[in-house]
């Protein structure tokens, strides 16, 4: 089956540049979906439990979940959505979605024109931003804290006001988007262009990215540094807003995470083979960056292509 493409005429006001609407969904056995649309872009759906039509877009998309979970079926791969998770959508992404456990989910989808992009890079006076937001193979998914969640919602929302004029209503959404994009996209790598940044430190975190020396762990970026721990620590609190432990917790746990997708290596022997202390701080650390433990996300993914 084709993926149909969902054009920004039929989704975005041309005169605002961006659109944002409230998405109630539940599951049902029927192969008919159902709308109920009401005031303020505010929709609740009734859809099948065979999942959504696969498409692409011609404009940009960003997914906010407020509550519940959905398997989200991108590019080929799954992802497991729920609450707090914020998802970047490209052009080129083809999607749709499929219920997890038929539960029932809330979501926000802030759509906008590719045009924002030129106003984005004027603004930040740089377009790395988009390496970082069109390189990955799959959208690129973070997690927000509950309040933040809440906030974010209730300022996307606020924009469908009927009090407030187009003219208002695009530049807060120009706000939204552009805080979005720093907060994400200008990262660890970005920041470490700076040129108040030293180079030993960005070539230092460019070589840590590499399996070979993130897995030995600290005693490897102790050696591969040129100061002591001490300074070294100072510097990655000043400059990446993480110690170098988490640093390196980090970059083993997205390298788990792949294993964990991509083979069928027991969790213990991952676990060994990314020298971690033990099997317990392993999972600890697993449930803390992805929400399960890793024998769950594994579970979760086997399913996903088991059932659909």
């Amino acid at each position: 089956m084709n993926a149909k493409v969902f054009e920004r005429d039929t989704f975005i006001d041309p005169n605002i540049g961006a659109n944002v609407s409230y998405h109630s969904i539940s599951w049902n056995e029927s192969q008919t979906p159902v709308l109920i649309p009401s005031g303020g872009n505010i929709n609740y759906h009734s859809l099948p439990v065979t999942g959504t039509m696969p498409h692409t877009h011609d404009f940009a998309e960003i997914i906010l979940m407020l509550s519940g979970r959905l398997t989200h079926n991108v590019n080929g791969e799954k992802q497991i959505l729920s609450s707090g998770n914020i998802v970047f959508i490209r052009p080129t992404d083809e999607h749709d979605f499929s219920p997890l456990n038929n539960e029932k989910c809330e979501v926000i989808f802030l759509d906008f024109q590719l045009e924002l992009f030129l106003t984005l890079s004027k603004y930040l006076e740089d377009d790395v931003f988009l390496q970082q937001f069109t390189a990955p193979v799959l959208p690129p998914t973070f997690i927000l804290e509950s309040a933040e969640t809440t906030d974010l919602c209730n300022r996307l929302l606020s924009v469908n006001s009927s009090r407030m004029s187009r003219l208002i209503k695009k530049v807060k959404l120009k706000i939204i988007i552009a805080e979005l994009f720093t907060r994400f996209f200008i990262d660890d790598i970005n920041l470490l262009r700076e040129n108040q940044v030293p180079d030993w430190l960005e070539e230092l975190c460019a070589k840590m990215r590499k399996p070979e020396n993130f897995i030995p762990g600290l005693k490897k970026l102790h050696k591969l540094a040129c100061c002591t721990p001490e300074h070294l620590c100072k510097s990655f609190r000043k400059y990446l807003k993480k110690s170098p432990t988490e640093f390196i917790n980090e970059l083993r746990i997205n390298y788990a995470a792949r294993l964990l997708a991509d083979t069928s290596d027991e969790i213990g022997s991952i676990a060994y083979d990314l020298s971690f202390q033990s099997l317990s701080r392993f999972y600890h650390l697993f449930h803390k960056y992805y929400g399960v433990s890793p024998a769950k996300y594994r579970k979760r993914l086997k399913a996903g292509k088991h059932i659909f």
